[in-house]
């Protein structure tokens, strides 16, 4: 058993959600306000290492009412820095991690009153993760990750919504949505898209697209 799974991102026209630079401030504030009421409707938010040492984001319920959701780190080496916003006392934090992490750190985050699972010997498998958090109740989560956080994701099957802003912008490189080893056509992906809704924010230059994802047969 896993929690029900969301795909969340805002990206640019071209399939961007962060220029070469890293930047990935995208959405307007409407869509902010959207973001941030979903994550007060599920129990966690994961993200990878990428996108905490990037980004260093709250992972909080800010811009609408709501409860904060736990957060939850994916980072099989440990390397992000404990001083991140992610592991300060607004919300309970969890992190995944193997026996590559540094020892010492392990013991600093567990110190603080971060919770640290050691998942593993090299590689954190999502599902281990997802298994984890719905045996502690957790029966919703959203992945707020970067590109190879997703493919991790949805390349296994994991994801059972994705609901992404498309904005008005073009970055050209940069980070796409989805960064794996990739699919060689559209018939070998292991799941197929089922378009649910189409919204247009109210800032007037934004779309919301919902898609259920479908895995196939012996996926």
């Amino acid at each position: 058993m896993r929690p029900y799974v969301y795909l969340v991102s805002a990206m640019t026209v071209d399939g961007r959600i962060a220029s070469k630079t890293g930047y990935s401030r995208l959405s307007c504030p409407h869509d902010l306000r959207r973001l941030h009421e979903m994550r007060a409707r599920v129990d966690a938010v994961i993200i990878g290492a990428n996108t905490a040492i990037i980004d260093n984001p709250r992972l909080t319920v800010r811009h609408a009412p709501g409860r904060n959701p736990a957060r939850v780190l994916i980072d099989g080496a440990l390397r992000v820095p404990t001083a991140l916003r992610l592991f300060d006392s607004s919300a309970p934090t969890i992190v995944f991690t193997t026996r590559r992490a540094p020892e010492e750190r392990v013991r600093e985050l567990r110190g603080r009153g971060v919770e640290v699972v050691i998942a593993g010997d090299e590689l954190v498998d999502p599902r281990h993760v997802l298994r984890e958090l719905y045996a502690r109740g957790m029966r919703s989560v959203m992945v707020e990750g970067g590109g190879r956080t997703n493919w991790e994701f949805l390349s296994r099957c994991l994801v059972d919504e994705i609901v992404v802003t498309v904005t008005p912008y073009v970055l050209g490189r940069g980070v796409s949505l989805v960064e794996g080893d990739g699919y060689p056509t559209v018939g070998d992906a292991p799941f197929s898209l089922e378009l649910l809704s189409v919204v247009l924010c109210e800032c007037g230059g934004e779309a919301v697209l919902t898609y259920r994802v479908r895995c196939r047969e012996g996926a």
